[in-house]
């Protein structure tokens, strides 16, 4: 690029340049409003996009408010949260790119007119007063007198000092110009050119978020058109709703009469009548919660005909402090209310006591409720997983994380109105698939859920679900399954089937005339072969740990047997869990020993008395020892997934489960919707635990989990206060890439940063879940690293 002014020219001060001088400050005069107008249409458009995130968060906002009118619909209000989630994301991208046009167009414009074209301006001015000061001396040299040397000598100099700060000044101007429009080009084209890059990553976000939703999308087009063909039916049905006028028998049991007042004007009002508990009441049609009482005891009561009154069909109820004037609307009702009132009479006096005879369907009746991918045939290798968990459908493609089950596409419906505090199911083929929701799967299966959630299914009267039953039987089904869990065996009587097993064991059951009873417990600790060995070592799934346990029970029972006590009952010690383990079938899902074992003798797992069992404590104690049958069996008995230990520091299910080791047992718990942020006595939440013991995996997993990083505990550490002390380099990382990531926010996407960060987070991942003892750190004090 070359200098459209000649210096020599400018040095010379010539016609020439003064004419290209001109020229170059109208170009910038005309640049400058042009830039100026840019940046009013790009506020006014920003503005307006602001304005329309605005109304666009008002539309989401009145959607949330929709969802009440759904708040019985289970999947009315999961499709609304997934739509409404969708469009919030939408709007957030859209804010993004407002940002992306302030910080690029009228940030970068707005410092270029300030700035560059400014010092033109200024700079202007300067050269506009030399060129005056250099006319000046021009005149006064060129009226000097010469018959006066000394005049003339101070005017010739003066002369020569303004010409030469003139010609300088020239030159720097014209060096102003030349670079002012030579920036111009690159400056407002890299501006724009970063404008419509964020443009892109904009539509590349909207694109990635509805090919998220798209699976989901689907599976909701479909319901729908389910939907509008039951609406279909329905209105098929709905086209005889005339016929039913012809049917229509009132029956004996309820409906409307005329009563007549018994004070002031004795005027007649119209009340729904009924009779319940030996009791007549009545009620208005709308306005009024509960009914009032007409007659609080049929069997003192009487009913005849009212032949003296003048108006038709009246009946009269006699009681000894008081008379009811009543009025059907037809004979047929006179003569079926008056048979009706007294059989309810004759009723009363045969038993004064008994059930309600005659229940109002318009009362006291509640209304019935309207009934990253993976090969997804692995998981159809877990014991049980062949078949749906609840009608037993073969090849079932969906699955309920949380429980850690398959389902057949009919039974993840239900599942999925059951709401995600009971079930959160996931596509086998058309959902991404993390590892460690993965490991969950591997860990239960169909075989150990069903063991616990239908162990007395036999013994109920509610319809098994089958593969072609009705929806109503499969939902009253899994309702009463997974729900009101109706079907899970007391804690007493499984204690009792481990006692039993443990006597079996002993082969001694019923020597001497005695009897087995619990009396310590303790849970199995899951410990996983490497992949070189093979299933055929322990065909029953039960631990040598259990042998062991057993022979220690059997020299108890000994010592017992010497006291001489024969009717004493003998103690031994159960052990949760040898009934669930189940071995897999394909070496596709062995875990490494080293996977979920990282700390399999820093927490050695101690008998506890049978007095303290609960199905908290049971919890407690199996999220230490990473056993997920039997963390499930807790839950499914009803164990709280918060609570906290006041024997123990206050420390919740999961605060142990990070403790164990285990990337399993803390997303089990985190799956189940246990609290991420739970606090023990000491103000230290799992990601505290997990930062102190070293347990990277367990940090990386809760921090993906959304953990509070910025939580203090009570002598007022963060957890990166504690990882910076104890030197952990990798968990400093997690930490201050988290915060990081956090303070820039989404308005940076698009030039690097929150994918810097994703492939780092990927980096853990693939190390928390297949190489988890490269991020476990050696132990302080002397520990030796498992």
């Amino acid at each position: 690029m070359k200098s459209k002014i000649d210096f020599c020219e400018a040095l010379k001060d010539s016609p020439t340049f003064r004419s290209v001088l001109e020229d170059e400050e109208s170009d910038i005069e005309h640049l400058e409003q042009k830039l100026e107008r840019v940046l009013k249409m790009c506020t006014a458009a920003v503005d307006s996009g602001k304005e329309y995130v605005k109304n666009n968060s008002a539309f989401a906002t009145s959607l949330w408010d929709l969802q009440r009118h759904f708040k019985d619909d289970r999947t009315s209000l999961s499709a609304l949260e997934k739509v409404i989630h969708c469009l919030q994301e939408m709007n957030k991208f859209h804010t993004i790119l407002l940002d992306q046009a302030n910080r690029t167009v009228l940030k970068n414009l707005t410092s270029f007119i300030k700035s560059e074209i400014k010092e033109v301006k200024d700079y202007r001015n300067l050269f506009l007063k030399v060129s005056e000061n250099l006319d000046g001396a021009l005149q006064k040299n060129a009226q000097v007198n010469k018959n006066k040397p000394t005049d003339v000598q101070e005017t010739e100099n003066f002369l020569s000092a303004t010409k030469s700060c003139f010609q300088h000044t020239a030159l720097d101007y014209v060096n102003i110009l030349t670079m002012l429009q030579a920036k111009k080009k690159p400056e407002i084209l890299s501006t724009l050119l970063s404008y419509v890059q964020a443009c892109s990553t904009y539509y590349h976000q909207g694109s990635d978020l509805c090919e998220d939703f798209d699976p989901y999308f689907k599976v909701l087009a479909d319901d729908i058109c389910t939907m509008r063909s039951e609406c279909a039916t329905l209105e098929k049905t709905m086209q005889n709703r005339h016929a039913a006028v012809t049917n229509f028998d009132q029956g004996n049991t309820e409906g409307y009469l005329f009563k007549r007042t018994s004070k002031g004007f004795k005027t007649w009002n119209r009340r729904w009548f009924y009779i319940s508990g030996n009791q007549l009441l009545y009620r208005k049609r709308i306005g009024e919660e509960s009914p009032t009482v007409m007659e609080e005891d049929l069997s003192i009561c009487t009913v005849r005909l009212a032949s003296e009154c003048d108006r038709r069909f009246c009946f009269e109820v006699i009681s000894p402090t008081k008379s009811h004037m009543l009025q059907a609307d037809s004979a047929d009702a006179l003569k079926s209310w008056v048979c009706t009132l007294q059989s309810g009479i004759g009723a009363a006096i045969q038993n004064n006591n008994s059930k309600s005879l005659l229940v109002p369907s318009g009362s006291d009746q509640r209304p019935v409720g309207d009934t990253k991918k993976v090969n997804w045939e692995y998981f159809l290798t877990i014991p049980g997983n062949s078949s749906c968990c609840d009608c037993g459908h073969q090849t079932p493609k969906w699955a309920s994380i949380n429980l850690g089950i398959t389902l057949c596409i009919a039974c993840s419906g239900i599942h999925r109105s059951l709401g995600v505090h009971y079930s959160k199911v996931r596509s086998l083929t058309l959902d991404a698939w993390e590892p460690e929701i993965i490991k969950v799967m591997t860990e239960l299966g169909n075989g150990v859920v069903n063991r616990i959630y239908e162990a007395n299914a036999d013994g109920e009267d509610v319809q098994r679900a089958t593969e072609d039953c009705d929806i109503a039987v499969r939902e009253a089904w899994i309702k009463a399954k997974y729900v009101e869990r109706r079907f899970v065996a007391s804690l007493t009587s499984i204690t009792d089937a481990l006692c039993a097993e443990s006597a079996r064991s002993f082969g001694t059951t019923s020597r001497r005339g005695r009897a087995f009873q619990a009396a310590r417990w303790s849970v199995k600790k899951m410990r996983r072969r490497q992949k070189s060995t093979t299933l055929k070592e322990s065909p029953e799934g039960i631990s040598s740990g259990h042998e062991e346990q057993c022979e220690h029970d059997e020299e108890d029972c000994s010592e017992d047997k010497d006291e001489g006590d024969e009717k004493q009952a003998v103690k031994v010690d159960v052990v949760f869990g040898v009934d669930l383990s189940e071995p897999l079938n394909e070496a596709s899902f062995y875990i490494d020993s080293d996977d979920e074992s990282l700390n399999d003798d820093e927490h050695p797992q101690d008998n506890e008395d049978i007095d303290k069992l609960n199905p908290d404590v049971l919890l407690y104690k199996a999220a230490l020892v990473h056993n997920l049958p039997v963390m499930s069996q807790a839950l499914a008995l009803g164990a709280q997934k918060n609570w906290t230990n006041a024997d123990d520091l206050d420390r919740s299910p999961l605060h142990q489960a990070v403790l164990s080791g285990s990337v399993m047992a803390c997303e089990f718990l985190l799956l189940n919707g246990a609290d991420i942020n739970a606090k023990d006595r000491n103000g230290y939440t799992p990601l505290h635990l997990a930062t102190e013991k070293g347990c990277t995996a367990q940090a990386y997993l809760l921090l993906k989990n959304r953990a509070k990083y910025d939580i203090k505990t009570l002598d007022g550490k963060q957890a990166i206060d504690i990882a910076v002390e104890n030197a952990n380099a990798d968990i400093v990382t997690l930490l201050r890439l988290t915060k990081l990531n956090e303070e820039i926010g989404l308005s940076e996407q698009g030039i690097g940063g929150d994918e810097t960060y994703n492939d780092v987070m990927k980096d853990f991942s693939n190390f928390a879940i297949n190489q988890p003892h490269r991020l476990q750190r050696s132990k302080p004090d002397g520990q030796e690293a498992d």
